[in-house]
Parts: C-alpha cells; sequence; structure tokens
C-alpha cells in the first residue's frame, strides 16, 4: 500500500476519537469489515506523519499534509480527554510511533 508506514491513526472526521492500527492485516481487517465512515474526511495519519485519504475501494492517497509530534500529541491528547482520562495533558512521546502505540495500548487494555 503505497509507503504508508505503519502504526497508524484512524482520525475520525469531527470526532476526537482515534483507532490505531499496527499494522498492513489490521489495516486490511478493519476496512473488510463495515464501517461508518466518511470518505474524502476521515483519514490516516501514519508514524511518519503522512497523511492519508482512502475512497470507498480503500485505495490510500496521500494529502501533503504531515503531522508534526506535537500536533500529533495534542490530537492524543484531546482522544484521551474525550474517553474522562485524567492528566492528559502528561501525555508525550520521543515519537509518532510511540504515540500512536499509546493509543493501541489504550484500546487493548480497555477491550480486555
Amino acid at each position: 500500500m503505497h509507503n504508508i508506514r505503519f502504526p497508524v491513526l484512524l482520525v475520525y472526521a469531527g470526532s476526537d476519537e482515534l483507532l490505531a492500527l499496527p499494522d498492513l492485516p489490521a489495516l486490511q481487517q478493519f476496512f473488510a469489515e463495515p464501517q461508518l465512515l466518511v470518505y474524502g474526511a476521515d483519514t490516516l495519519m501514519d508514524s511518519a506523519g503522512q497523511q492519508w485519504n482512502f475512497d470507498p475501494q480503500h485505495r490510500l492517497s496521500p494529502t501533503g499534509r504531515v503531522w508534526s509530534l506535537p500536533e500529533a500529541t495534542a490530537l492524543v491528547q484531546r482522544h484521551f480527554f474525550a474517553q474522562d482520562q485524567c492528566c492528559v495533558s502528561k501525555i508525550a512521546a520521543a515519537d509518532l510511533a510511540a504515540l500512536i502505540a499509546l493509543v493501541q495500548q489504550d484500546a487493548e487494555t480497555n477491550t480486555h
């Protein structure tokens, strides 16, 4: 799938909800399931910060936007704040992959 770097975050348009997808099989499985996605508005952010659009056929195309670590950190902080997590201002990571891993770990903790 092009040059997308995993892990990735699904960024839902108009929502603070995020979904971490660790690898290509997880992304393919996500697309294979019925989803309420807004094509052209919901996007993926990969671990290099590249933002990707996808269409109903799940073809990915880069938008040209590159998320910086501070921008992505603010996005993840809003995600955790929306889940009533405390101390979200302390959320930080060394790089985007580690930041995405925080979202993944939280999701795994809350589903088990």
